[in-house]
């Protein structure tokens, strides 16, 4: 597993757990996407991590696993969670985020 190079932060890790989730258990995989909108990162749990993708612990013994282009580009990045009605979720944090989906 290689260093984090994305940090997971601690109301995150909250809501995982709020949602039954054992961060020391789940995988976030993180896949940078293409579409008819655009370009952007889509997250989603996952048993296992991507065939051949990278590696990383981001904190409360979550793993991410992201394709080569998401690992390259979002060092410095950070998984949070918005508690707003209107917005609630899991999001990316990074100024190279312009679009991030949790699926």
């Amino acid at each position: 597993m290689e260093e984090s190079r994305i940090r997971v932060t601690d109301r995150a890790l909250a809501a995982m757990r709020a949602e039954g989730l054992d961060p020391a258990r789940s995988v976030l995989v993180i896949r940078y996407v293409l579409g008819c909108g655009g370009s952007g990162y889509r997250l989603s749990f996952s048993d296992r991590p991507i065939e051949d993708g990278r590696r990383v612990e981001a904190g409360g013994g979550l793993v991410l696993s992201l394709d080569e282009i998401s690992f390259s580009r979002l060092a410095g990045a950070a998984i949070d969670y918005d508690p707003e009605k209107e917005t609630e979720g899991y999001r990316l944090d990074h100024p190279d985020a312009a679009f991030a989906a949790f699926c």
